[in-house]
């Protein structure tokens, strides 16, 4: 597994024209309309979880690691409201 993982990793990075194929090989599968309305909710939670979490923290290093994890799920919320309008869908709460 962690040679595919390598792999995929160089791929996304490759630059050359050759790589392309590879590349749409990556993509991710098309969700429905239900999976997506999921998948936002659970990254909500994540958020709320995350919050959570972050106003109990007292190490610095560990504030430090909840920031940069509160900054990953936000990439992944917008990720998925884009995939969401592109899909027709609207309010998700």
């Amino acid at each position: 597994e962690r040679g595919v993982h390598t792999m995929g990793l160089a791929l996304l990075f490759a630059k050359s024209a050759s790589a392309q194929p590879e590349l749409a090989a990556l993509k991710p599968p098309c969700r429905g309309s239900g999976q997506l309305e999921q998948d936002l909710r659970d990254c909500m939670a994540d958020m709320r979880q995350n919050q959570l979490l972050f106003d109990m923290e007292t190490e610095p290093e560990l504030i430090d690691q909840r920031i940069y994890e509160y900054q990953a799920i936000q990439s992944r919320y917008r990720y998925l409201q884009r995939q969401a309008r592109a899909a027709g869908l609207r309010a998700i709460l």
